[in-house]
């Protein structure tokens, strides 16, 4: 049975939820199942006359399994790396195959032996902190433990605080160049904020907070790519509501955004990994914009799962 439990329905009733669920949303009729929007890509055209206001988002269910095999795309040749975005963000010439091999073993086996250094000088201070410890009497220790206890809680609670703070810091950077650029960002006194066109957001996966995307603004040394594709990886159990149900979301974050979004569909071999692979295509603000109404979509979500425990435990 389905995630969305939806998979006892004919294709008939699937065409008709997801119309009525767009129609709800003032988007366009969905297409036939042979040919779905989000496996074949929407024409701009199409694109350009969605509109979605932020009150109308209703993400409470996610998509059935049948849902999210007709939008799977099959996964690129090769996925993104920290190499990848060396190579992006440097003005060097590319290394040929032999010499990035070279260096890329070197470096492997340099992080091995650091690692392997660190581990041990680890299991000294710990060996080393346990027999302190047994060298105390009952009280002192106890006395002790709880100390470090409020002081873990109280670092870990200072650690929530700043991820917020830079992750809403992060997001009004991101308003701000919009608005530079001739979006739609709040003014500054009437005066244009200034643009930094070398910064751009690279976003990843976290999972603190329940899950979410988070930016980190990183300088681009190269030169500026006016379309970009971005990967990124998710854990496979939140696929489903990415897509939602009849694939509503997906076509809410395509297009409030502009952007393109693919799932791609496991490679042989891969169809038990617990992530996957999901790539934006589109231009920078775009990009942004869709990483964005991801978040929203994850956040409405767990609102309503939330919402549905309280009133089945009512």
């Amino acid at each position: 049975k389905g995630k969305g439990g939806g998979s006892n329905m004919t294709d008939a009733q699937k065409e008709a939820a997801r119309a009525a669920a767009m129609a709800k949303l003032g988007m366009a009729p969905p297409p036939s199942k042979s040919a779905p929007a989000a496996a074949t890509g929407a024409p701009a055209a199409e694109m350009a006359a969605l509109s979605v206001k932020e009150e109308e988002l209703d993400l409470g269910e996610e998509c059935d399994e049948d849902d999210m095999a007709d939008y799977y795309t099959a996964a690129p040749d090769s996925e993104e790396s920290e190499d990848d975005l060396d190579d992006f963000l440097s003005d060097k010439p590319k290394e040929d195959k032999e010499d990035r091999d070279k260096r890329i073993t070197k470096e492997m086996d340099q992080r091995k032996k650091a690692a392997a250094t660190a581990d041990k000088e680890k299991a000294l201070a710990k060996k080393e902190h346990e027999d302190w410890l047994a060298s105390m009497d009952d009280d002192t220790r106890q006395r002790y433990t709880a100390n470090e206890e409020r002081k873990q809680r109280a670092a870990e609670e200072a650690m929530r605080e700043q991820e917020d703070e830079m992750q809403r810091r992060r997001l009004d950077d991101a308003k701000r160049r919009a608005g530079a650029s001739g979006g739609n960002g709040p003014a500054d006194s009437g005066k244009a904020a200034p643009k930094n066109d070398k910064i751009e957001l690279k976003w990843a996966w976290s999972s603190e907070g329940g899950g979410k995307l988070v930016a980190e603004p990183i300088e681009r040394k190269g030169p500026k790519k006016p379309i970009r594709e971005i990967q990124l990886r998710f854990p496979k159990k939140k696929i489903g509501v990415i897509i939602g149900k009849a694939g509503v979301n997906i076509k809410i974050i395509q297009g409030k955004s502009r952007a393109k979004v693919n799932i791609c569909k496991p490679k042989a071999g891969e169809e038990e990994d617990d992530e996957t692979l999901v790539t934006i295509k589109g231009e920078t603000s775009q990009i942004d914009k869709a990483c964005e109404t991801i978040n929203q979509v994850f956040a409405q979500f767990s609102a309503a799962m939330k919402a549905k425990r309280a009133a089945i435990g009512k």
